[in-house]
């Protein structure tokens, strides 16, 4: 992200979350407070920290806590068998984590990357950073496992003033580093380095440009540019895909959603909307983007949105008026969030319309550092063969919902050292196999094999 974009961001952020706000962007919180909050921390002086502590405060103001939703009645279990618990090593905080076949790979200022073993717990694979302990840069997410392959984040110039960022190939097996491609900033979330059918899309060293990169030796290629636009990168049926909106007044005040071919980076658009948008996120092979409605200038300000569906395959741009979120995990046509006070959200990704509401009984303390500032509960990590949405609070409380009414089927806790508050900083959830949940927080990793109690027929 470069300044342009942050500006936008943080601009639409300070105008988005109201106190009434339903709940803030799962994704965009990610980024503007998981990631910024310890890198600003390490890295920037008193005027830079000031603004971060204002985007903390309005990121974290968002529900009114006066309207929060009876405990569905229905029986809820808390049958459920703790396989495993592991502390990650050193002091350094644990950025992310990523399930591959039989291991979880987390990374660290202080790891490239280190795997445990999901049957057992037991760290059986490591990579230390070249510079380990020096502050680096945290990332939002980890690309991805495939093919042997882990794709991780590191400092491109490490224990330096502007380390910037790498994408990195790390063999799993003889644990060398096959490739590193330099990135334009420090952006190290979901679309920074995509995993498509054939290769990598990521940011190249300049701005407004992907490559698209060979999974094995890291060769472009090729490469797609642009102008005057905000793009996000996404896989859709493997195909990569970019959602670009205007990056100024000035610029065209158009947004597109772009198809490009896999073998030779060739663009189709695939849409193209009038005015400004927002990626939401993908609905099976279906592009959801949010849109200002009337005179909006700003994506949340008071009123209605609009939810944009555009369907890849078909063409089709269908647009329905909702009051929503602009963000959430999105599982089998349902989008999901968590406010401040616990309660748990659903809406329909089909047409933005509220599924259901329920009291979590999630615990997210307040910071007493500043006002308005709260824990965040972990993305929701959803099992869709029993139907359950499972979340994660801070303190090791667990709770999983069913998909369908939010009805409470499944409670757990899991016992966790003590630990300060640490507004903005969200735990980690995962399914593993079948059955299986897999959590990290703040490196404390763990397995957990809950049974839901079941619906009646």
């Amino acid at each position: 992200m470069n300044a342009d974009q942050l500006d936008r961001a943080l601009r639409d952020v300070l105008h988005a979350w109201t106190p009434d706000t339903a709940a803030a962007p799962t994704d965009l919180a990610d980024r503007l407070v998981r990631r910024r909050k310890h890198r600003t921390t390490l890295r920037v002086t008193g005027a830079a920290l000031g603004l971060t502590a204002v985007v903390f405060g309005t990121v974290l103001v968002t529900g009114t806590g006066d309207d929060r939703p009876p405990t569905p009645t229905n029986h809820v279990s808390r049958e459920g068998k703790l396989r495993w618990q592991t502390p990650l090593p050193g002091k350094t905080e644990w950025d992310a984590c990523a399930n591959g076949p039989g291991t979880v790979y987390c990374r660290n200022s202080g790891y490239d990357g280190l795997g445990v073993d999901t049957r057992t717990g037991k760290v059986v694979w490591q990579r230390k950073a070249a510079h380990p302990g020096d502050g680096g840069t945290p990332a939002g997410s980890i690309p991805g496992i495939r093919d042997g392959i882990l794709y991780t984040y590191a400092d491109h110039a490490p224990s330096t003033s502007n380390p910037g960022t790498d994408v990195v190939a790390v063999d799993i097996d003889s644990r060398k580093v096959l490739w590193r491609h330099k990135l334009a900033d420090d952006s190290r979330d979901a679309d920074s380095a995509v995993l498509f059918d054939g290769g990598i899309l990521a940011n190249t060293p300049t701005f407004k440009s992907a490559a698209a990169l060979d999974p094995r030796t890291g060769r472009t290629l090729w490469t797609h540019k642009w102008k005057q636009a905000d793009c996000t990168a996404a896989a859709i049926g493997g195909i990569p895909h970019l959602m670009c909106s205007p990056d100024s007044e000035k610029a065209p005040q158009r947004s597109t959603v772009v198809r490009l071919d896999p073998a030779t980076g060739r663009p189709h658009t695939v849409a193209t909307l009038k005015g400004m948008t927002s990626y939401i996120g993908r609905d099976g092979d279906t592009v959801l983007l949010a849109g200002p409605v009337g005179k909006q200038k700003l994506f949340g300000e008071p009123g209605p949105t609009d939810l944009i569906r555009v369907d890849t395959g078909t063409e089709k741009v269908t647009r329905h008026r909702a009051d929503g979120p602009r963000g959430g995990v999105i599982a089998d046509g349902v989008m999901l969030t968590v406010r401040k006070d616990g309660t748990a959200l659903a809406w329909s990704a089909a047409d933005g319309k509220q599924l259901w509401a329920s009291a979590s009984g999630l615990r997210l303390r307040k910071d007493p550092s500043g006002p308005g500032m709260y824990e965040l509960a972990s993305a929701a990590a959803v099992n869709l063969t029993d139907r359950v949405a499972y979340f994660l609070d801070p303190t090791g409380n667990m709770v999983g919902l069913d998909l369908d009414d939010g009805a409470v089927r499944w409670r757990g806790k899991v016992k966790l050292s003590e630990r300060p508050v640490r507004a903005g900083v969200a735990p980690e959830l995962m399914t593993e196999g079948r059955h299986g949940l897999i959590g990290q927080v703040d490196g404390e990793l763990f397995r957990i094999d809950p049974k839901p109690a079941r619906t009646e027929s």
